[in-house]
């Protein structure tokens, strides 16, 4: 269905988004060949079996361009690249390389496609719009900028390499079918939001059964597509040469079925070939080859590779052609034969049963995890918390207070990969761990909310706010180098390389997270380092986050939703609660600043030391149950032995009768949070830990005790009321606050203890063995604890300034024999 061609001026005023499943939905294409047409009908079918009764209504952006565009571009697209295919050529690299060309393009077809364009929104009023054609979604990306555009509006890219049309920063995603072409287009267009989708062809396109006897000769199915490009018959005569069958289509095109037809009477293997106009079936007739041929690398290769046949691109056509199969080839999705030679041989090695079902076996891995109907789902976003522009939660926004050049407010985690590759392996084991890794973030951050945000830049006298970045970009995020740990790497130790990565500080604005992947020298392992802004996310989130991003298991793992609201609160509910916020914040006033500390201090610069120290986890939980507390008072009582040890060997003076720390709970069982909400919810308790002499079950004791005192005296509650009427003041008010009370004056230590994940999680097949938190320092604060139950282990993560903290190497052994002392005093060693 198409709407009406004639020229109109552009709608008075916006369209509007609508919430929830769409009601219309414009699909914007073009006629130049059958592929954007494909592109479409794809999105047509996932859209209605998505949202039933949905409108889907189609539009051509050529005859929309005027009474002649839709007959002259096609006409001229296929003389150029049938008679001046040189020409077409150098119109493809001036796009590319000359970039006032490349601008002019783009700014001419945008006007002129806009105002036909605009008509269909204005007739249709839709509320999601989806291009597959490049001149749409430069004139959608026109709507957008003038405000005549607000719904919802995504290209679906139906080239694998897409070219500088392709693409505009103004519309919300762009969809395309390999990880490669993903950075092509950010590259053409710096600040388009671009993610890796499914291949856009329709469900039909599936692989064979695994039952399928193979043929003794392979059936090669030859389609330069329904225009016909190149040399046909020479791709026919190679196959039969090769030893293949073929099946070949001629486009409707009547010259060319006559020399299809000549080839087969007078070919000596011509008996085994079989020519057809049109193919009515292209997906069962797809299935049921051993191999497709083709010379664009548009709609034909992209069913092939859905239905995981062998790809041979033949002497790919000028422009986007050679483009696309270049791109295919370096991703291994296709083999390009540049003469009829080159494919005859490519046939050849595919006679052999066993080398198709290997090509074809590397193919159906490839298509796993991959599904059309989510990216189109995903096209209209459900109701977020973050929005473009909302503000800084007043939560989130203490860790920007509280940032300093000294003291930076980063969180994040040191994973450990199992190595299967072993110590002989080189720095390319790494290399394809990092490309590994940035596949993940084109394929997955973008429906990961803490990793789409960004800090928006400070605007004088405002509020500081979010900005969204749908698609985030893999070459933001992923550091370009790896390093090396172990002998002769670039570090001695994974301490020492965690403590590289975070000393150089995340920009809160231009990235808000990045990760750097390591290799260890020894075979220990592969390292997954990530450091994220504090103000995005706390432990809980960042940890939920990671797994999401990271893990094999990650569409498996259920999202922890709110806790059970059990409807709207009473009026009872609310006096309790104005209760707890009154006695919590009198008694955080009533507590009295902190004093003196060994542990605090001037921190000297953000290369603060990173300590690793693994526990074991079934020892934590023995010992907790045996001295009847939870695991978190459990850990928390053992750093307190354990500074009781240290600082009773190096402070001056001795160890204190008491270390005021500060402990972190989470709020997001609380009504309404879930663990996947972005932002820090959580609230914090203020506890003396008893680090003076005392047995060790007397220590875990008093621990629990307090522990308890302190989450039932509203304290937290009380916190986070006083955190929500910091978020009415000013900027500048805030931050001389925050400075004032989220340091050492307040507190001397920093400690948090975060459930993780017990059964076994892997990336690329192998196991996360280990993970260790990282938390920020506070100002003048110099020591920070994190604690993580993951699979057979507790781990600590330790954050020290060496300047405060004294004799730092023995921290981990001091924390392994505390441990020990609380196991052994409850009979358990």
């Amino acid at each position: 269905m198409s709407t009406s061609t004639t020229t109109a001026p552009l709608p008075p005023s916006a369209v509007a988004a609508c919430p929830g499943p769409p009601r219309r939905v414009l699909l914007v294409t073009g006629s130049l060949g059958e592929g954007h047409h494909a592109a479409a009908r794809a999105v047509e079918e996932r859209a209605r079996a998505l949202w039933p009764g949905v409108e889907v209504v189609w539009t051509e952006t050529l005859d929309a361009m005027g009474p002649a565009a839709g007959s002259l571009f096609p006409a001229i697209y296929a003389g150029c690249v049938r008679r001046l295919p040189w020409l077409y050529e150098l119109y493809f690299r001036l796009l590319w390389r000359v970039p006032p060309f490349r601008a002019g393009t783009r700014a001419v077809v945008a006007r002129w496609s806009a105002r036909g364009i605009a008509t269909a929104v204005a007739a249709h009023e839709p509320d999601l719009v989806v291009a597959t054609f490049p001149e749409a979604v430069l004139g959608l990306g026109r709507l957008r900028r003038t405000g005549h555009l607000t719904v919802p509006v995504a290209a679906l890219v139906a080239d694998p390499a897409p070219h500088p049309l392709w693409g505009d920063k103004a519309l919300d995603l762009h969809l395309v079918s390999t990880p490669e072409g993903a950075r092509m287009l950010r590259r053409a267009v710096p600040g388009a939001a671009v993610r890796v989708g499914a291949l856009p062809v329709a469900g039909a396109f599936t692989p064979p059964a695994d039952d399928v006897p193979a043929r003794t000769r392979p059936l090669v199915y030859v389609s330069c597509g329904s225009l016909a490009f190149g040399d046909v018959a020479g791709a026919c005569a190679a196959v039969l040469d090769g030893g293949g069958d073929v099946l070949v289509s001629a486009g409707r095109v009547p010259s060319v079925r006559t020399r299809l037809e000549r080839l087969a009477g007078h070919h000596p293997r011509g008996v085994r070939m079989r020519v057809v106009d049109w193919v009515s079936d292209p997906a069962t007739t797809t299935r049921d080859c051993d191999a497709v041929v083709t010379n664009a690398g548009g709609a034909t290769a992209l069913e092939a590779l859905a239905c995981a046949r062998p790809l041979l691109l033949f002497a790919p056509i000028p422009g986007h052609g050679r483009a696309n199969a270049e791109l295919l080839e370096r991703e291994g999705l296709a083999t390009v034969c540049p003469g009829t030679d080159d494919l005859r041989d490519a046939v050849a090695a595919l006679v052999d049963p066993a080398a198709r079902a290997t090509v074809t076996a590397t193919l159906r891995s490839r298509l796993v995890g991959r599904d059309l109907a989510a990216d189109v789902a995903a096209l209209i976003p459900a109701r977020a918390d973050t929005v473009p522009g909302e503000r800084v939660r007043a939560q989130d926004a203490l860790f920007l207070h509280a940032a300093t050049a000294d003291v930076p407010q980063q969180v994040g985690t040191r994973l450990l990969v199992e190595d299967v590759t072993g110590p002989d392996a080189g720095p390319e084991v790494a290399a394809a761990w990092r490309d590994h890794v940035a596949r993940l973030v084109t394929e997955r951050a973008g429906g990961i909310e803490l990793l789409t945000r960004r800090l928006a830049p400070v605007e004088p006298g405002r509020p500081r706010r979010w900005v969204v970045e749908p698609a985030p970009d893999p070459d933001r995020h992923v550091r370009p180098d790896t390093v090396s740990v172990g002998p002769g790497g670039d570090h001695a130790t994974w301490d020492d390389a965690l403590t590289a990565f975070f000393a150089d500080p995340v920009d809160a604005e231009r990235t808000g997270w990045q990760i750097l992947i390591a290799r260890h020298t020894g075979g220990e392992g592969i390292g997954v380092l990530a450091k994220v802004h504090h103000s995005l996310g706390d432990g809980l989130a960042v940890t939920d986050a990671l797994i999401r991003l990271f893990t094999d298991e990650e569409a498996a793992l259920p999202a922890r939703g709110p806790g059970d609201t059990g409807g709207p609160p009473t009026t009872r509910d609310r006096v309790r609660a104005a209760a707890r916020i009154v006695r919590g914040v009198a008694g955080l006033a009533t507590a009295g600043t902190a004093g003196r500390s060994p542990l605090t201090g001037t921190v000297g610069g953000p290369g603060h030391h990173r300590i690793g120290v693994r526990l074991d986890g079934k020892q934590v939980r023995d010992a907790a149950r045996s001295h009847g507390v939870g695991t978190t008072a459990l850990v928390l009582a053992v750093v307190a032995e354990f500074l009781h040890r240290h600082l009773e060997a190096h402070a001056p003076g001795g160890a204190p009768e008491r270390v005021r720390t500060m402990v972190p709970l989470t709020t997001r069982t609380a009504r309404g949070v879930g663990s996947r909400s972005a932002g820090n919810r959580t609230a914090a308790v203020s506890l003396d830990l008893p680090t003076g002499p005392m047995t060790p079950a007397a220590r875990v004791a008093r621990v629990a005790e307090l522990l308890e005192r302190g989450t039932t005296s509203g304290q937290p509650e009380g916190a986070a009321a006083v955190l929500r009427l910091l978020g009415l003041l000013p900027g500048r008010a805030q931050r001389l606050l925050v400075g004032g009370v989220y340091g050492r004056r307040f507190f001397h230590l920093l400690a948090s203890v975060m459930p993780g994940a017990r059964r076994p999680l892997h990336m690329q097949g192998a196991l996360i063995a280990e993970v260790y938190p990282v938390l920020p320092l506070a100002e003048g604060v110099g020591l920070a604890v994190g604690a993580l139950n993951w699979g057979r282990w507790t781990t600590l993560g330790v954050s020290v300034d060496a300047g405060i903290v004294r004799d730092i190497g023995g921290i981990p052994d001091c924390l392994r024999a505390s441990l020990r002392d609380m196991s052994e005093a409850c009979g358990r060693g």
